[in-house]
């Protein structure tokens, strides 16, 4: 039987603080295909951060199974979790994740050096940098940058691997209108190419954009 390329069945995750259970995903099943665009929308709270981190292969579910590219990441050691974000997902966040006192090539560059990718590293950051329309920015560092400059930067870095999968966490909550519809177009570029871009959101215009709107609510998805 064929899958998704992301499918969560009945998917639970509890977090322990003390004596208190935080139940923040109860029994989410979801389904996404090769070349989708989806955007995840709830409030503040509402589980859908916790999802990402799912289906990013950064935490495992506490019940119910995930599936990615066919294989349940459950199974999956730590060091195959790893792998399967180095070269199969690229994570975009609001807060850029920037290494403040690398210059954008260097911080492009980073998950080359993590995955051995050293051959030809440079060229590659500086192609991933033109992509995103900051070719004369290369040698500037974050702080020299606009927000909508380092979320670009944040974007080439997590293309750099060419991953099949774009997994953002309010990419734009931190930008005015005119960045964020900017890194917008840079998604939709992406999705063009045949990208699966998944977009965590709680702005409604944001959300519109994508093919189709999953909603989340108290840990449960409540409309697909």
């Amino acid at each position: 039987m064929s899958r998704s390329m992301i499918e969560l069945d009945k998917v639970t995750k509890v977090y322990r603080m003390g004596k208190v259970e935080v139940h923040a995903l109860r029994g989410v099943s979801l389904s996404v295909d090769a070349g989708e665009m989806v955007s995840i929308i709830g409030a503040s709270g509402s589980g859908k951060s916790t999802m990402l981190n799912v289906i990013g292969c950064l935490d495992k579910p506490t019940s119910g199974s995930y599936f990615f590219e066919g294989v349940n990441v459950s199974q999956l050691s730590d060091n195959q979790l790893a792998e399967v974000r180095n070269k199969k997902i690229g994570f975009v966040f609001q807060d850029f994740n920037l290494l403040p006192r690398a210059t954008a090539l260097s911080n492009v560059e980073l998950p080359l050096i993590y995955s051995g990718g050293a051959h030809n590293r440079r060229q590659r950051a500086i192609d991933s940098l033109q992509r995103v329309g900051l070719s004369k920015r290369v040698d500037h560092k974050p702080t020299e940058m606009s927000g909508g400059e380092q979320q670009r930067v944040a974007i080439a870095r997590a293309m750099i691997n060419n991953p099949p999968i774009i997994l953002a966490d309010e990419p734009t909550g931190n930008l005015d209108s005119k960045s964020s519809a900017d890194i917008m177009g840079i998604f939709h570029d992406l999705h063009r190419e045949g990208k699966t871009i998944i977009l965590i959101t709680h702005e409604s215009d944001i959300a519109a954009q994508a093919q189709r709107i999953v909603r989340i609510s108290d840990g449960e998805i409540v409309s697909l």
